[in-house]
């Protein structure tokens, strides 16, 4: 399958319906923005494999295989699946795109896991995993434990919003 690649960053430009009417000269300047507009609706929208964290990483923004664009917190929602309610094995890295090993990090007796309180924060994109389980005597354990499989869904503003 192939990549779709561009050699810079696309713009976007707004164009008056007026200027693409009926009767209208279409000029080499209105090509031009238009060819821009449909390389950027190209790249507007990207849903991208982040990899594999656990409780405390950070996930880094990302950024467009396709130009190099790199995406700002403000551009960016996180989707997440549960990988494990375990904690990752030693040798983890975050981010890492292949499925972590699983540390033994829960005793034998805890039948009832109950991942809780598991989040990604949309303006750092700090990941917070708070899992409970109930040990065979019934005690409440509070752990970190958790391991999350993540995907960026990043859509590019057509506006600035610097100030």
């Amino acid at each position: 399958m192939s990549q779709l690649t561009m050699t810079a960053i696309p713009g976007f430009f707004d164009l008056a319906d007026s200027t693409l009417a009926a009767g209208q000269p279409l000029t080499d300047d209105v090509m031009l923005k238009l060819s821009h507009n449909a390389k950027f609706s190209a790249v507007r929208t990207e849903i991208m494999f982040m990899g594999f964290y656990a409780n405390g990483n950070t996930i880094p923004l990302p950024t467009s295989p396709v130009d190099g664009y790199t995406y700002t917190q403000a551009e960016v929602q996180y989707f997440w699946m549960i990988y494990s309610n375990r904690s990752p094995a030693s040798g983890f890295v975050a981010g890492q795109a292949s499925p972590p090993p699983q540390a033994s990090s829960q005793p034998q007796a805890a039948p009832y896991n109950f991942p809780g309180g598991w989040d990604i924060d949309d303006a750092t994109g700090v990941v917070t995993l708070r899992t409970t389980y109930y040990t065979a005597g019934g005690s409440e354990v509070v752990t970190t434990d958790g391991i999350i499989k993540v995907y960026a869904i990043c859509s590019r503003l057509s506006v600035s919003s610097a100030n």
